[in-house]
């Protein structure tokens, strides 16, 4: 469960939020939209841990999101983004070299799981020896997703991830998604796709207003 307290967030002059309370169950949906700097994915990085509020509490299954339990509660995240940077070299070695990662080492590699999701998300089985540099942008965002999906996290944060992709593949991620029914899943999106899906809803505005 997520569970905003009384959120305050303000830059500079610039509330953008003020006094912000909201609750996502455990395998529930929240869809945040909002303009271009209102906040959203700042929001998303004080789930996180990365960003914290000038007032109230992030509070993640229970438990109030700080520095002294940061990391044992990211561990149960896991965040998607149109902009991530995934490095250079081949794509299987990207992904062994995520899963060996400190808080990821309770996972094993199975390249069979690999490429049933490669399968599932349109990706040839040639792209584990490509290098990533020379994937197109849709291959990467789809890599992306995998490893993440791979983590096998309770919850799912997605800022933008079908924004750069057409219409076939945008349903094919959303609908992958949606079938998540025990993952929380907090989406950040201009798409009208997940607009479509009347996921409850919360609306960031100008100078820190929400509905």
């Amino acid at each position: 469960m997520i569970e905003l307290q009384n959120i305050t967030k303000k830059i500079d002059d610039k509330y953008l939020y003020h006094d912000l309370s909201l609750m996502v169950p455990a395998g529930g949906r929240l869809l945040i939209k909002g303009e271009s700097g209102s906040g959203k994915t700042t929001l998303l990085r004080m789930l996180l841990g990365f960003d914290f509020p000038d007032e109230g509490k992030v509070m993640i299954d229970g438990k109030k999101l700080g520095l002294e339990n940061v990391w044992l509660l990211r561990r149960q995240m896991a965040y998607v983004s149109q902009e991530m940077q995934i490095g250079r070299g081949k794509a299987e070695s990207f992904i062994r070299e995520v899963l060996a990662f400190k808080n990821n080492r309770y996972l094993s590699y199975d390249r069979s799981k690999v490429l049933t999701l490669m399968d599932d998300f349109h990706l040839a089985k040639s792209t584990l020896d490509k290098r990533l540099e020379d994937l197109s942008g849709g291959e990467l965002q789809r890599l992306a997703i995998i490893v993440t999906l791979l983590l096998e996290r309770k919850i799912y944060l997605l800022d933008e991830i079908t924004s750069a992709l057409d219409q076939h593949l945008k349903e094919l991620i959303v609908h992958y998604f949606c079938s998540l029914d025990d993952k929380t899943l907090v989406i950040s999106s201009h798409d009208a796709i997940w607009h479509d899906q009347n996921f409850p809803t919360l609306n960031l505005g100008k100078n820190g207003s929400s509905s």
